[in-house]
């Protein structure tokens, strides 16, 4: 018998993503990311409802520009190039994200994944990309894709990661910073 990690029982991926992400960029300590965690979770129980994204429906890509703009306006920037874009190919999708990633932590991306299906149900943080591969940032433990294994359309046997461009997040630190 395994212990559960977390998205067995919960839906909340979505803000462990915006959590880790924010703790990746800004050096957040454990107190500060628990506040960031509580923050959140208080804005999505006075703003939606709260119970059913955590047993049922996780946070969507609305929800997740709500908490950008509402919560985490101060901490990070985020911008979603792709958010009406679903044509998008992976090589040029790939290439972006290339090219927005730096090495410096002032840059990262949360990207929305599925698995061997059409449906797109797990939000994680990229921790760095190559021409080859992505590396991830994530709470349940997913830690990389090679590029030959992705897609941004329907999986396959051969490509059986979905990539949801119109579910990214490139998210960096304020100027000021």
């Amino acid at each position: 018998m395994q212990p559960y990690k977390q998205g067995k029982l919960d839906y909340l991926c979505g803000v462990y993503s915006i959590v880790n992400a924010v703790r990746k960029l800004t050096g957040a300590n454990g107190d500060e990311s628990h506040e960031l965690f509580i923050r959140i979770i208080n804005y999505l129980d006075e703003n939606k409802d709260l119970r059913e994204i955590i047993i049922n429906t996780g946070v969507s890509r609305t929800m997740m520009s709500n908490i950008f703009s509402d919560v985490i306006n101060q901490d990070v920037v985020s911008a979603t190039p792709f958010w009406r874009d679903d044509k998008i190919d992976l090589g040029t999708f790939w290439e972006k994200m290339v090219n927005f990633i730096d090495h410096e932590c002032k840059r990262t991306i949360i990207i929305c994944h599925g698995c061997k299906s059409n449906r797109y149900d797990h939000w994680t943080v990229v921790d760095s990309i190559s021409d080859k591969k992505i590396l991830f940032f994530d709470s349940y433990g997913t830690e990389s894709f090679f590029r030959r294994e992705c897609t941004t359309k329907k999986a396959t046997k051969v490509r059986p990661y979905i990539l949801n461009p119109t579910h990214t997040y490139f998210i960096s630190k304020p100027e000021n910073d």
